[in-house]
């Protein structure tokens, strides 16, 4: 296989952060474009130089030749979407998260093994160079003893701005929220013992103020913390023997040594002139079409399904 040929599902912001790399990244381009809404798919097939544009799904496969599929919907469409991509049994990219629920999201997983799919999920925070020089940095240390992480939501605003669905607004936690509670396991490794509290004091339906600690598979201890409508953002903190790591806001790291000196840690070319982790992550994927496998970090469907469990064992069940 030379270059991967790609299709399109989606025609949203999301897809043009993902089209900037692709248009830029050697052995990998994009052939076909579907969306719901043919004239935006239309405007992203002229600015991108993409050859097909479908109105369905159907006739992209038949008309493109496609070595894989990218799944780029809204949180509502994921689901089904992603359920019809699979029938073609083409290596999947699905943007997450991957179903609105849990149950979704295992189902699809569950399918995608018995078909054996390959996938990947776009938690694109795994791949940002100040993370991997992060974690580096506490090895060179010693092990990693704790991981911090702070999901703030801001939901007055969210809730205030009029961008999002309702359906999007009550599946936040999946929608959004996921992507800082995946971070406890992409630096700590899968949870082994965990205790929550929950206050539902504002009325969303998954919670809005929820606290964790857990043990996380490396030995480190795990904390999480959401108020998701006090003033805050999220926030990372690693903690070694004789350093700690933090990032505030994700994109910004720092280190500081025992005697209590800062020092930065800087992003890669590719995490400044592209959205933070979408460059390595779609190499990640070319990798996974070619070769059928993909190494850490990649998330596929079952890790994905992780994160979600994660996510409703803080937060408590879907209501």
């Amino acid at each position: 296989m030379q270059t991967v040929r790609v299709g399109v599902i989606g025609a949203g912001g999301i897809a043009k952060q993902h089209l900037d790399v692709i248009r830029e990244m050697p052995g990998i381009e994009a052939v076909a474009i579907a969306s719901r809404t043919r004239s935006k798919a239309e405007a992203l097939a002229s600015a991108y130089d993409i050859p097909c544009v479908s109105n369905d799904l159907p006739s992209m496969v038949r008309q493109g030749k496609l070595d894989a599929l990218m799944v780029l919907v809204s949180v509502e469409q994921m689901y089904t979407v992603t359920l019809a991509a699979a029938a073609y049994r083409l290596p999947l990219f699905v943007e997450k998260p991957a179903g609105a629920l849990p149950l979704q999201n295992q189902e699809l997983a569950v399918l995608a093994t018995e078909r054996g799919i390959p996938t990947m999920v776009g938690f694109n925070r795994r791949y940002y160079s100040i993370f991997q020089k992060g974690i580096d940095i506490i090895r060179e240390h010693g092990p990693i003893l704790g991981v911090a992480v702070e999901g703030h939501e801001r939901m007055w605003r969210v809730r205030e701005g009029g961008k999002f669905s309702s359906f999007e607004l009550d599946h936040w936690l999946f929608g959004n929220s996921v992507h800082t509670i995946d971070l406890l396991r992409f630096f700590g490794g899968d949870v082994s013992r965990i205790h929550t509290i929950v206050h539902r004091r504002f009325g969303e339906a998954h919670g809005d103020q929820f606290s964790a600690v857990m043990e996380l598979a490396s030995g480190a201890i795990g904390q999480y913390s959401a108020h998701w409508y006090s003033p805050g953002g999220w926030r990372v903190a690693l903690y070694g023997d004789g350093v700690t790591v933090e990032f505030t806001p994700l994109e910004k790291g720092v280190w500081v040594d025992k005697n209590f000196q800062t020092h930065a840690i800087m992003p890669d070319e590719v995490d400044v002139n592209y959205k933070p982790g979408f460059y390595r992550q779609m190499d990640a994927f070319r990798i996974l079409v070619r070769d059928g496998v993909s190494p850490w970090p990649a998330q596929d469907l079952g890790g994905s399904y992780k994160t979600m469990q994660l996510a409703e064992a803080m937060a408590g069940p879907f209501v």
